[in-house]
């Protein structure tokens, strides 16, 4: 992230928004929490955090730090699968050229004498 403490300042107020009641005794406390996230989450990619954020924002209670690892690991893992799968199928469309025209024109000329022979009256 370029600017991780605004991240994280956003993120504390959609927790806040979304009427999660945030455990801080004082400004200084918030302080402290807000370097600690910078600390463990400054280096994810934006949108990662933010999807992390939104899916936490609904939640019963404001997340703790293993809330946060669980979703961030979630996310991760399902970004990487995702990854995957789509390398899958780019694999799977670079295989040979499955319509042969020369190929393809030559079996339509054998069907066609094929089925003149077979309907030619003798």
């Amino acid at each position: 992230m370029d600017r991780p403490f605004v991240f994280m300042k956003r993120a504390l107020l959609t927790f806040k928004a979304a009427g999660l009641h945030p455990p801080f005794l004082g400004p200084g406390e918030e302080d402290f929490w807000l370097q600690l996230w910078v600390e463990r989450y400054g280096a994810l990619a934006p949108d990662l955090f933010v999807g992390c954020v939104k899916r936490l924002a609904g939640e019963r209670y404001f997340p703790r730090l293993h809330d946060m690892d669980a979703a961030v690991l979630d996310s991760d893992k399902k970004r990487v699968l995702s990854l995957r799968r789509q390398k899958e199928r780019l694999e799977a469309c670079q295989g040979p050229d499955l319509f042969d025209r020369e190929n393809s024109r030559r079996r339509v000329r054998e069907l066609i004498e094929h089925l003149e022979r077979k309907f030619d009256p003798p």
